[in-house]
């Protein structure tokens, strides 16, 4: 059983490293292209990926049929035209844009799947392409004009790795993986080539950027495919949509530590919806999934994660909010933990999340809470603490009392209650880029109902009176 598990942590770091390598191609591939021309590029880049391959794979070149050749040369087509969309895009848009629109592919496939192959798409795929698409609006009308052409070249790409997604999940099962990508690759650097020498008949002379072409077909291309296609078989198919959805990610930080972009916060939302679109799309929510949800979105995880995020909105200084931020959490996360933890041992408490109701209104537990909140709140009203924690933990103590309050005939889902208070401030503090915070609130109902800890009724009373909270609160703040 450990080797199963070690394989597969080494499975999932190799994937990591091959989504790494991929979110570093765009800023290597728009730096290339600023100085060499599109079509000579790519045929430097698919001939060394040829190259690599048949290295590899030479002997398996003997077994290719007419019906492989004509599968090959169509995916190579979509495959042409995707990479000349993106590599086009990227000298009009910015790396970080072109990865998250790029990612956008992945929400795309059970649409063109439901039209192509009638295969209707899932509820989920739906809700993926939701979230993907507000977040693709947010992400190209920040800079309508600055960008919009870069910007609809790499969706066009999008469009066409879909349809290279889809063609290939009919052709790949009933043919040798290799050789089918070899003969992809022979038919992008085939077209690549002749479009070059008639566009661009002299390229030869020109310096060519042979570190990003090796870098981007060699590496991303010939190595991450054997690494792909080896370690896939060591982990699961939702492990290797999570890692792939991080490609992005990669993308965008790279590019603002290594380049001069600048995301603003309606682009760092809009790339965030696109990522959370893919993510939802492709994990199997089952009650595993919701166990996960459950445990590492439980109250505790999600305010220390929070706190640190609200301490960005200080205005008079990062280091002072970040302070304030760990002595908060010092209090109100690692306090009652160690509390909740006693009593779980001496039995006076079933579990972490004190799922009984009666459990709840017992005085240590409710004790703990109640110290975990007020001496924070009292600190930060004595010492003058910075705006956004004040908000946030009277609205959790008036928030609190409520439901010990409610709690003495019914029960409301704590974890949702907070989560939706803390995610609400967060927003109204931080502004467009935290919105999709949000979303936390519906994923945490969900996963509380399908364990069984609360009904929809609980968690949806939870979560309108956590929203509810938090705006009372914002409003009296800003009238104070």
């Amino acid at each position: 059983m450990k080797g199963l598990r070690r394989r597969q942590l080494w499975a999932d770091s190799l994937l990591l490293l091959v989504t790494l390598i991929w979110g570093g191609t765009f800023v290597m591939v728009k730096d290339a292209v600023a100085s060499y021309p599109v079509f000579p590029f790519l045929t430097l880049r698919f001939g060394l990926a040829t190259c690599a391959l048949v290295l590899v794979g030479w002997r398996r070149l003997a077994e290719l049929d007419w019906r492989q050749v004509g599968a090959g040369v169509l995916l190579g087509l979509f495959l042409f035209a995707g990479y000349v969309f993106q590599t086009v895009g990227l000298r009009y848009t910015s790396a970080s844009n072109a990865g998250f629109i790029t990612g956008f592919s992945v929400v795309l496939v059970p649409l063109f799947s439901a039209v192509l192959l009638h295969r209707p798409p899932a509820l989920k795929s739906l809700l993926g392409v939701s979230f993907a698409l507000v977040g693709l609006g947010l992400l190209t009308l920040s800079h309508f004009r600055r960008a919009f052409r870069g910007d609809f070249l790499v969706l066009l790409c999008a469009l066409s790795f879909a349809l290279h997604i889809i063609t290939v999940s009919a052709f790949a099962p009933h043919m040798d993986p290799l050789t089918l990508t070899i003969v992809q690759m022979v038919t992008v650097t085939a077209i690549s080539a002749a479009v070059a020498f008639v566009r661009h008949p002299s390229f030869w002379r020109l310096r060519a950027p042979w570190f990003a072409a090796s870098f981007t077909g060699i590496l991303a291309t010939a190595a991450a495919f054997a690494i792909q296609t080896t370690m896939q078989r060591f982990t699961t198919p939702t492990h290797t949509a999570l890692i792939f959805s991080a490609e992005p990610v990669f993308a965008a930080l790279l590019s603002v530590l290594l380049t001069e972009d600048v995301m603003k916060g309606q682009d760092v939302a809009g790339g965030i919806l696109i990522v959370l679109g893919t993510m939802v799309s492709e994990i199997r929510w089952s009650d595993a999934v919701a166990r996960w949800v459950s445990r590492f979105l439980a109250p505790h995880y999600v305010t220390a994660l929070l706190l640190v995020m609200i301490a960005l909105a200080d205005p008079l200084s990062l280091g002072r909010g970040l302070l304030w931020a760990g002595a908060l959490n010092l209090l109100t996360v690692v306090g009652p933990l160690v509390v909740f933890k006693r009593e779980l041992r001496r039995g006076a408490i079933s579990d972490w999340h004190i799922s009984d109701r009666r459990e709840r209104l017992q005085f240590m537990p409710a004790f703990a809470l109640i110290l975990a909140i007020g001496i924070p709140l009292f600190l930060l009203l004595l010492f003058d603490g910075p705006r956004p924690f004040l908000v946030l933990f009277s609205s959790a103590l008036a928030l609190t009392l409520v439901e010990m309050l409610v709690t003495v005939w019914w029960k409301i889902s704590g974890h949702v209650s907070t989560v939706a208070l803390e995610a609400t401030i967060a927003t109204a503090f931080l502004g467009a880029w935290a919105s999709p915070l949000l979303l936390l609130i519906p994923l945490v109902a969900w996963a509380r109902v399908k364990v069984g800890a609360h009904t929809v009724m609980q968690t949806l009373i939870g979560g309108l009176a956590g929203v509810a909270a938090s705006l009372l609160s914002l409003h009296l703040y800003s009238i104070l």
